[in-house]
């Protein structure tokens, strides 16, 4: 209880004169442009309710680009395994588990690709030029 204490009297006093010791910043009467051309985040900027599908389809792109390759990375360190098991039982046993693992992992990540591909194209969408629908008043 006393190392409690201890600790938490520290961990206030550290944060009071954290505080105590931050100056103050004091804004400029110039004007500040948060989106400048030569950021290389300007295409943030540029984001509103109309390009929100690009994002969503990049992201979903991303995701299962991800999955595949971190599938086909257990795939080849299950052979690397397999390989350097030297006979043993459970070794060869554990190689094949993660082999069979990554083989399930990948089998679902394109599975999980092309049922997208099917339900958006069932609705005349498409994953690359993926829009969101406008509401009308």
């Amino acid at each position: 209880m006393k190392h409690l204490t201890t600790k938490l009297s520290l961990a206030a006093a550290s944060a009071v004169t954290y505080l105590g010791l931050a100056s103050s910043a004091f804004a400029t009467g110039g004007s500040v442009n948060p989106c400048p051309s030569q950021a290389g985040f300007s295409g943030l900027c540029k984001m509103d309710a109309n390009n929100i599908g690009t994002v969503i389809s990049t992201a979903i792109t991303i995701v299962l680009i991800f999955a595949a390759v971190i599938a086909l990375f257990f795939l080849v360190w299950g052979g690397i395994r397999w390989i350097t098991s030297g006979g043993d039982k459970a070794k060869v046993e554990g190689a094949r588990n993660t082999i069979i693992a990554a083989i399930v992992g990948l089998v679902l990540a394109l599975l999980a690709f092309f049922i997208i591909q099917i339900v958006l194209g069932f609705f005349g969408l498409s994953l690359a030029t993926l829009t969101l629908p406008k509401f009308t008043k």
